[in-house]
């Protein structure tokens, strides 16, 4: 009977126990401070929609219900600040004012504001080298012009709201997998040459990470998610503007954390594409953004923004003899920010004799095929063979420029928020670029390796051993074949610099 009182005595100390389990409320502060805002930064149709060399319309029709966006996120640890930008674009380049606006607004070093474009293609852009060819784009410069100035303000705006509306959050992070992307370089073969498409053979990075951020009460602010996908769903035949598979993404993600605003920041995309995609089809984008959305979703409700474990407090006699194991709240996690940049230079793009030649060889062919079309009854064959023809003669064109170039200047940049780090660069990194960096991070499963960031440099850069395959990206990249080892050495060893 005196060896059962201790227990009976737990099993009433139990009895009387806050059955509320305990969260972010019951911790003491982190001394990380948040804010979140967003715009609206949705074109008006009838914009210029020149995404893509074999469209055959100018201007987009239509809206996607998903909507495009700027979403800002802004956190200090009450002696410095950083703001981070997501942007429904193909890249950032419009939007160079942005920073050095927001810094005289807010105060946040124009160095401490990143922004990111998620790399839709659906979105409003205006170029020669897309859509009809021999178009005269004057007509469309100015109001392209206008839509930019007002996103650019729109989101300048934005940056400080979210610097208003700071107040005491955590932070967590988790990793997983996500599973809407391949490997999109299709190789050469005897009979077709190398291509965009689906290569289930190819390099593949799966990696998504993902990051949340509660307030005080533990209410979930923002969600980051961190994956590398091209926004290629919607391609020629679209008509819609549309932030393409991030869009319902986000929608989805925040569906399940209600309150939650959630920013996407692409990964190392350059050679990794949608398992499903260049389609016209509005419907593939939602679902494929609806399936990375659940995918993230769940790591998201996973995450613990405090340290927070079990803790065996007594039993409970019920049916079976019951373990009283509530989770109890130990403290904050780390709330360290540092944000380091570096701008480095690597060498440049050098093509040989040979090559000049082969892509000369390419673009007569082109004549030829442009001859070809000429009496034929088909619009879309004079159309594709003009398209052709344009592609290889800028190629040319570009190939053919000064063998003695200069270095390329690009910035790469690394911030750390709490447990989360996260290195970016602008242009489109190979996934093995972003492999590399995040498997030498002394972050282990916390680091986010984000392209199609603000900063110099731009453009695809493939890693060493893709030269030899050819196709569009390697004709395209500006850089020569030793760039991705160079910015993968200068990425890690910034990351070092954020312990």
């Amino acid at each position: 009977m005196l060896r059962l009182l201790p227990i009976v005595g737990i099993v009433a100390v139990v009895g009387m126990a806050d059955v509320v389990e305990q969260g972010p409320k019951d911790s003491a502060p982190s001394g990380l401070l948040a804010g979140v805002a967003r715009a609206d930064i949705s074109p008006p149709a009838g914009i210029p929609h020149m995404n893509w060399g074999s469209q055959t319309h100018v201007t987009a029709m239509a809206h996607d219900p998903a909507g495009m966006i700027a979403t800002v996120l802004v956190v200090s640890d009450g002696k410095q600040k950083i703001a981070l930008v997501d942007v429904d674009a193909l890249f950032v380049d419009q939007l160079t004012s942005v920073p050095e606006r927001a810094a005289a607004l807010t105060g946040i070093p124009a160095a401490h504001i990143r922004l990111g474009a998620t790399h839709t293609h659906a979105g409003p852009f205006l170029t020669a080298d897309k859509g009809p060819v021999g178009i005269d784009l004057e007509g469309y410069r100015t109001g392209f012009a206008n839509y930019w100035a007002v996103a650019a303000d729109k989101i300048v705006g934005a940056i400080a709201e979210a610097n208003a509306r700071l107040e005491p959050a955590h932070l967590g992070v988790s990793r997983g997998t996500g599973s809407i992307n391949i490997n999109r370089r299709v190789r050469r073969t005897p009979a077709s040459p190398p291509a965009v498409g689906l290569n289930p053979d190819g390099l593949v990075d799966r990696d998504l990470v993902v990051a949340r951020i509660d307030n005080a009460r533990g209410e979930p602010l923002a969600v980051i998610v961190n994956f590398q996908c091209h926004g290629t769903v919607l391609a020629w035949e679209n008509k819609h503007l549309s932030p393409d598979w991030p869009g319902m993404m986000r929608r989805t993600v925040e569906a399940a954390l209600p309150g939650a605003k959630c920013l996407f920041f692409q990964g190392a995309a350059g050679n990794q594409g949608p398992i499903e995609g260049l389609t016209g089809d509005l419907g593939v984008a939602h679902r494929l953004g609806r399936i990375l959305g659940h995918e993230a979703a769940a790591l998201a409700l996973h995450i613990e923004t405090v340290k927070r474990a079990p803790k065996l407090e007594g039993f409970v006699e019920s049916t079976a003899y019951l373990a009283r194991q509530p989770w109890r709240v130990s403290g904050p996690r780390d709330a360290t920010i540092r944000v380091v940049s570096s701008v480095i230079e690597v060498p440049g793009r050098v093509y040989t004799e040979r090559d000049a030649m082969r892509m000369q060889a390419l673009v007569s062919d082109a004549e030829g095929g442009v001859r070809r079309a000429a009496n034929s009854p088909d619009p879309w064959v004079k159309h594709a063979a003009g398209a052709r023809l344009r592609r290889f003669q800028d190629l040319l064109n570009k190939w053919n420029q000064p063998a003695s170039r200069p270095p390329i200047a690009v910035r790469i940049q690394a911030m750390r928020i709490g447990e989360l780090a996260m290195v970016s660069m602008p242009g489109e990194p190979f996934a093995e670029i972003g492999q590399a960096v995040k498997r030498y991070s002394p972050f282990p499963g916390a680091t986010m390796f984000c392209g199609y960031s603000s900063g110099e440099g731009g453009e695809y850069v493939p890693v060493e051993e893709e030269y030899e395959m050819e196709g569009y990206e390697v004709d395209r990249t500006p850089y020569g074949t030793l760039a991705a080892k160079q910015l993968i050495a200068a990425a890690s060893a910034l990351a070092q610099r954020l312990k």
